[in-house]
C-alpha cells in the first residue's frame, strides 16, 4: 500500500514538474517595471551601459543603440557588470534582395496582436500605476490605429491580468493564447520600463521628441533564436527608417510567453517618467517598421522569406508532444509497475475510445 502511496506521489511530481517546464515558468518573486527594482549596468572599466527596471540575471545580453554586444557577468544590488563582447552584424545569416530584407509575412493574413501584461502601467504627470487600465492601453490602441491605418488588421486585448506582481505572466499567458488562435502574424506585449531617467529613452527622431523603444527576448524559451533573429532584423529596419528609435535589445532569463509563437516580442516604450505622448509617437513610428519588415512596399504572396520560423514552431510543437508523451508513460509506469500493465491500460482505454464512437455513429 505503502510502494503504491509513493508510486502516485513521484508520478504528481513528475508531471509537476513537466508542467513548469512547458509553462515558462518564472519567479513570482521578481516584480518587474517598479522603480525600485531599478538595475543599472556597467562595463568592466564603469563606462554606464543602460538601466532597466526588468530582472537582469547572469547571462543576459544586450545590444545597445550602436549594436554593442554585453553580456552581464555579476550583479550586485542595483548594480551589474557585462562584459563588452564586440559589434553585432543584426543581419548576420538573413537573405536580402539587393541589400534589401525580404518581408517575413508577405504571404500572411496580415494580422498583429497586442495585449499588455502590466495592465496599470502609465506615465507622468499621473501615478506610475493605476489598479486598472493605465497609460499604456493607450499606447497600445495607438500602435493599433497606426498598424490598420497601413491596411493591417490589429487585435488589442484589453484583457486585465492584475495586481502588478510576479505572477502576472502566468495570468496573461491566457490571454495570449486566445490571441493566437486567431493566427496573428506576430503578437506583441506592450509595456514601459521603470527607470527614474527620461534621459534613459528621451531622443530625438526626424525631428520630433519621442520616447525610444527597447525590444525584449526571453532567454528561456524554445523559440529564442527565431525570436532573437525576429528583434534583430526589427531594429536593422527601424535603424534605416527611424535612426535612434530603438534603445536596445535586451535578453532576459525568463519566457515573457514568448515560447508560445515565434514571432513574439516584448516592448517596452519609454519609462514613466516621460509623457505618453511621446511614447504614442514611437508607437507610430514603430507600427511603420513593423509594416515594412512583415510586409514589405507592395509585397506579394510567395515572396517571403524561407518560413524558419514555422519549421522551429512545428519542431517545439512535436517536442512539447513527446515530452507529454514520455511524462504519460512514466505515470503508467509507476501505477501499474510493468511496462506490460502500461500496454493493458492503453488498450483498455483504446478500446473503450472505439467502443463510445461506435456508440455515437
Amino acid at each position: 500500500m505503502m510502494m503504491r502511496s509513493n508510486r502516485g506521489l513521484y508520478s504528481i511530481l513528475f508531471i509537476f514538474i513537466i508542467i513548469l517546464s512547458l509553462s515558462g515558468f518564472v519567479s513570482a518573486e521578481f516584480v518587474g517595471h517598479i522603480e525600485e527594482n531599478c538595475v543599472k549596468v556597467y562595463d568592466n572599466d564603469g563606462n554606464y551601459i543602460f538601466s532597466t527596471a526588468m530582472k537582469v540575471s547572469k547571462g543576459d545580453r544586450y545590444i545597445n543603440q550602436d549594436n554593442m554586444e554585453y553580456i552581464v557577468e555579476s550583479i550586485n544590488g542595483n548594480r551589474a557588470i557585462a562584459r563588452k563582447v564586440g559589434e553585432v552584424d543584426l543581419l548576420e545569416g538573413i537573405k536580402t534582395k539587393a541589400g534589401e530584407l525580404l518581408p517575413l509575412a508577405a504571404g500572411g493574413k496580415k494580422l498583429i496582436a497586442v495585449y499588455h501584461t502590466h495592465n496599470g502601467e502609465s506615465y507622468l504627470p499621473g501615478p506610475e500605476n493605476i489598479p486598472d487600465r493605465g497609460e499604456i492601453h493607450e499606447i497600445g490602441r495607438a500602435f493599433k490605429e497606426a498598424l490598420e491605418k497601413k491596411g493591417i488588421r490589429a487585435i488589442q486585448s484589453d484583457n486585465l491580468h492584475l495586481p502588478h506582481d510576479g505572477a502576472a505572466y502566468e495570468r496573461s499567458r491566457a490571454t495570449a493564447v486566445n490571441l493566437l488562435k486567431k493566427r496573428p502574424d506576430a503578437i506583441f506585449d506592450l509595456h514601459r520600463d521603470a527607470v527614474p531617467s527620461r534621459k534613459e529613452y528621451l531622443t530625438r527622431v526626424n525631428g520630433k521628441v519621442v520616447s525610444q523603444v527597447r525590444l525584449v527576448v526571453g532567454r528561456q524559451n524554445p523559440n529564442r533564436e527565431v525570436n532573437e533573429k525576429f528583434a534583430k532584423q526589427l531594429k536593422a529596419v527601424a535603424d534605416k527608417q527611424y535612426p535612434g528609435l530603438i534603445r536596445g535589445i535586451f535578453f532576459g532569463r525568463g519566457s515573457y510567453n514568448q515560447h508560445l509563437s515565434p514571432h513574439a516580442l516584448l516592448l517596452e516604450f519609454g519609462t514613466h517618467v516621460i509623457s505618453e505622448g511621446q511614447a504614442r509617437t514611437s508607437a507610430i513610428m514603430l507600427a511603420d517598421t513593423i509594416n515594412t519588415l512583415l510586409y514589405g512596399a507592395g509585397a506579394r504572396p510567395g515572396q517571403a522569406q524561407q518560413s524558419e520560423e514555422n519549421k522551429s514552431a512545428f519542431t517545439n510543437l512535436i517536442l512539447v508532444g513527446a515530452v507529454v508523451i514520455i511524462g504519460l508513460v512514466i505515470y503508467l509506469y509507476l501505477n501499474e509497475g510493468s511496462f506490460e500493465g502500461v500496454i493493458r491500460r492503453l488498450k483498455r482505454f483504446l478500446g473503450r475510445e472505439v467502443l463510445d464512437k461506435g456508440d455515437n455513429k
